[in-house]
C-alpha cells in the first residue's frame, strides 16, 4: 500500500477547508469534500484502509472546530465502514449506484454535523442547507464519474461547440 496518495488527499481536505471552500461555496451551500473522499476510498479500497483514512480525515476535517473531532471520527469512521460493506454487495458499474452510496454518506455526515453544531429547526435546515449541499456534491461527483468512465471527453465537449 502506498501512503503518499492518502497524504495528498489529507492535504487536499485541509486546503479545501482553509482556502478553497470560500471560493467554491455558493451562499451557504458547501461541497463536503471530506465525506466524498472518504466515501470514494471506502468504495474502492479495503475496510482497514478506509477506516484509518476516515479517522485521519476526521481529524483534519474536525480541526475547524476541535470540539467536534470525536464526533467527526465517529461519523466518518462509521460511515466509511458502512459504505465499504455496502459497496461489496452492490454492483458499482452504474454511475447511479455510486452516486446513491456517496449521496447517502454526504447526507448523513452533513445532517449529523448540522445537528451537533446548531439545534435550530431541523426541517428548515434540511431544506435550506443539507439537501442543497448533497445535490451540489452529487453534481460535482457526477461530472467526475463521467470523466473517469470516459463518457465525458475533450473531443465530445469540443464537438458540442
Amino acid at each position: 500500500m502506498k501512503i503518499i496518495p492518502y497524504i495528498i488527499y489529507l492535504y487536499l481536505i485541509a486546503f479545501h477547508y482553509t482556502i478553497l471552500s470560500e471560493i467554491v461555496d455558493i451562499y451557504q451551500i458547501t461541497f463536503d469534500l471530506a465525506a466524498v473522499i472518504v466515501g470514494l476510498i471506502a468504495m474502492y479500497r479495503s475496510e482497514s484502509v478506509a477506516l484509518w483514512f476516515a479517522l485521519a480525515a476526521a481529524v483534519v476535517a474536525g480541526s475547524r472546530n476541535p470540539e467536534l473531532i470525536p464526533w467527526e471520527i465517529l461519523l466518518l469512521g462509521g460511515t466509511a465502514v458502512v459504505v465499504n460493506q455496502v459497496s461489496l454487495r452492490v454492483n458499482l458499474e452504474s454511475i447511479a449506484s455510486r452516486l446513491f452510496i456517496i449521496g447517502g454518506l454526504v447526507f448523513v455526515h452533513v445532517l449529523a454535523v448540522d445537528l451537533l453544531v446548531s439545534r435550530a429547526d431541523v426541517l428548515f435546515s434540511i431544506y435550506r442547507h443539507i439537501l442543497p449541499t448533497v445535490l451540489y456534491s452529487l453534481v460535482v461527483l457526477w461530472i467526475l464519474f463521467l470523466i473517469i468512465d470516459k463518457k465525458l471527453t475533450w473531443p465530445k465537449i469540443k464537438s458540442l461547440f
